[in-house]
């Protein structure tokens, strides 16, 4: 046992006045004459032996009393096994889990509002001198600093909520890098947070720590989520004036059944499509909002629900490009296709061009979408090259091999694309018997039913190439003949799309090219040669965004905003392979969607969301927690209910503290003698009175 006020202790000497009364209490007793005393000198025997018990009694009580009282004030108390010395610094690290799930409601105000107060509550345990380290799950470099405990409490209230994330092992391993940098012998870590499972307990801390973790979990009142999980396009390209599909998956991270949900499509501010869900608890649901564009242009899309309390992921950003002008160049052996000028003016968003291979200008690659090779017999290594990387650098690109090609050549250009390469002819007459109406090129083509080989009018074809699989080759049929043969694949390379007819575009080899499944192919097939963008990103990631060939101004920087001005700044730019990448570093916070410009003019959107990580706020159980570390060296668990933490903490950090025990002590004391002297003082008095009447 230990004493905080141990001074206090030489008031121990107040035991000698009452020990001084009763050893120097002089009474005088006046004589009384009786006529037989043969009767009082028994009585007086007895009462004598009774009178000194008390006075013993009495003294003990009161010297218990006034020792109990003296070191009642001492504050006695049984140290723990780590104890903070007197006038020695603690160092306090706090972790406040400031992500999006602390925006659910808890018994006073948002769970990041109960933490910011407790966070507070755990300052005021310690002293005015010690020292004091916040961290958030934005790990700022002004966390990253030992403060006083007012400048804490100055951060504290700057903290608010952030799209980022944490896992637990990446928050005791930043607590732990300070707290280990410091020479105090009194260091301990505090960490704040819903403990959610997706997100801080989906990483553990593994392996000892030499400090200690006190975990603090908060919990909200109703773990209830509505949200928009993803976003998709029936077709990833898009086209003018023809009906898109937009796909939405919502879930419901709830218990309750929800009903007639709104869920509003916005296409460039205006809205396009709505539509009402109904979700079970628990459930996935999945809506399609089908709308018209009647202008080309890179487009402004969002999705969006209602939900409360947590209400960062009603919104989904997404942008999606609408051409006009689709540039397709058509390489021939010598004269023009009339096949291929025939398909491509029917729509007036494709622009054919036509050359001759003799006459190729490499150079204007760049400004095209797709590349067509027509009879091709031979390739030159140094075509091989501007065809690979056309290809690696987004294009797309469609090989017509000529009957009578040179094989090897012709091999050397699919090797270089990562493509299946041709074999010997087959000269075997076949029918189309397989149509891959999963992909794009043939999704629309046919009714949901599907098609039946049988019944349906499929392209003959008289002779083929055959077509063999190479070892890095991760082709997909689009067409398949009836001996198992693939009439059709297609595959990518790089940034861009290889496809691959196994028959020459001429009448010889069948009716494929005057097929009605010709025109649509070759259509679809340059729709998505287009240079789809991507839908969104997510805030906060690290990888690079590849914005094609765009090239900043004369500054040689490109500038990033929010579509009205704000939030400006200059992202990290890297060329590689005749691409623009653009690293946005952290420097983008908020979801919604982002212009990039080079100079004044803008050269492409971007759609940003916040990760959904956060949205299924599954929390653990209190036995969760416990059980996950129990064998957990350093590492225990501080539930509040009424008692603030201030006084859990001063009461742990002094030890058990003993000083009420001493009070009730001096209290049963005071009571003992008090009724020693009233009763059993009485009854002596009593006695005496009764043998002097006899």
């Amino acid at each position: 046992m230990q004493f905080i006020n141990p001074n206090i202790l030489f008031a121990l000497l107040a035991v000698l006045i009452p020990l001084a009364i009763h050893l120097f209490n002089f009474r005088k007793y006046r004589k009384v004459y009786f006529s037989n005393v043969s009767f009082l000198k028994e009585l007086q025997q007895k009462t004598q032996k009774q009178s000194q018990l008390l006075h013993l009694l009495v003294l003990l009580m009161r010297i218990l009393a006034i020792a109990a009282l003296v070191i009642a004030f001492a504050q006695p108390y049984l140290p723990l096994k780590k104890q903070t010395l007197p006038g020695q610094i603690s160092v306090v690290s706090v972790f406040i889990d400031n992500s999006f799930s602390m925006e659910a409601a808890g018994r006073r105000g948002s769970l990041l509002d109960e933490a910011k107060a407790k966070a507070g509550e755990i300052a005021a345990a310690y002293k005015a001198d010690d020292l004091f380290q916040l961290i958030t799950n934005d790990f700022e470099g002004k966390h990253q600093r030992l403060v006083t405990k007012e400048e804490f409490l100055e951060m504290l209230s700057e903290v608010s909520l952030s799209p980022s994330v944490k896992t637990l092992a990446e928050i005791t391993s930043r607590q732990q890098d300070m707290l280990s940098s410091n020479r105090s012998a009194s260091k301990i870590a505090y960490i704040i947070s819903d403990f959610q499972r997706s997100t801080v307990m989906s990483g553990l801390p593994d392996g000892e720590t030499e400090n200690t973790f006190t975990l603090v979990p908060v919990k909200s009142a109703a773990a209830r989520n509505l949200y928009i999980d993803s976003c998709w396009f029936n077709n990833p390209v898009v086209q003018l004036n023809r009906t898109s599909v937009l796909n939405v998956r919502v879930r419901n991270s709830s218990d309750a059944e929800l009903e007639k949900i709104p869920v509003k499509l916005m296409i460039n501010g205006r809205q396009r499509a709505v539509a009402a869900i109904s979700i079970k608890a628990e459930g996935i649901t999945e809506v399609q909002l089908p709308f018209t564009n009647p202008q080309a242009g890179t487009m402004e899309g969002m999705v969006e629900i209602s939900d409360y309390p947590v209400t960062y992921d009603d919104s989904y950003y997404f942008v999606f490009k609408v051409s006009d002008h689709i540039p397709v160049l058509a390489i021939n052996n010598k004269d023009e296709n009339l096949y291929l000028n025939s398909v491509f003016k029917l729509d007036s968003v494709i622009s054919l061009s036509q050359a001759s291979a003799a006459k190729t200008d490499y150079s204007s690659f760049p400004d095209f979408r797709l590349i067509i090779l027509n009879d091709l017999k031979t390739v030159s290594s140094g075509a091989i090259q501007e065809f690979t990387r056309f290809v690696t650098q987004g294009g797309s690109l469609l090989i017509f091999p000529a009957s009578d090609a040179d094989i090897t050549a012709v091999n050397q250009l699919l090797s270089a694309l990562g493509s299946d390469q041709i074999e010997k002819t087959d000269s075997a007459k076949s029918r189309v018997s397989v149509i891959n109406t999963k992909h794009h090129v043939f999704s629309d083509v046919f009714e949901k039913s599907g098609i039946d080989p049988d019944n349906t009018d499929l392209p003959v074809i008289n002779s083929h190439f055959r077509l063999t699989a190479t070892s890095k080759g991760t082709s997909e049929t689009l067409m398949g003949l009836g001996n198992g043969d693939p009439l059709l694949i297609t595959g990518n390379h790089g940034e861009g799309k290889v496809y691959l007819s196994a028959v020459p575009l001429n009448d010889k080899a069948g009716n494929w090219a005057r097929h009605a499944l010709f025109v649509p192919a070759m259509l679809n097939i340059a729709f998505a040669s287009e240079n789809i963008l991507p839908m969104m990103y997510n805030t906060g990631a690290t990888d690079g965004i590849n914005i094609g060939n765009l090239k900043p101004a004369e500054d040689n920087v490109f500038r990033i905003s929010r579509t009205d001005g704000s939030n400006e700044f200059i992202p990290e730019y890297r060329r590689l392979e005749g691409q623009s990448i653009i690293y946005i570093n952290n420097q983008l916070k908020d979801a919604g969607i982002y212009k990039v410009r080079s100079g004044k003019e803008t050269s492409t959107l971007l759609a940003f969301n916040y990760n959904r990580r956060e949205s299924d706020l599954g929390l653990p159980t209190e036995e969760e927690l416990a059980s996950a570390f129990d064998n957990a060296p350093g590492f225990g668990l501080m539930y509040a209910a009424q008692q603030p933490l201030n006084e859990i903490i001063s009461a742990n950090n002094a030890g058990k503290r003993l000083w009420r025990w001493f009070i009730v002590t001096a209290l049963l004391c005071i009571i003992a003698e008090v009724l020693l002297l009233r009763f059993y003082g009485k009854r002596k008095s009593t006695i005496r009175t009764d043998k002097a009447d006899n």
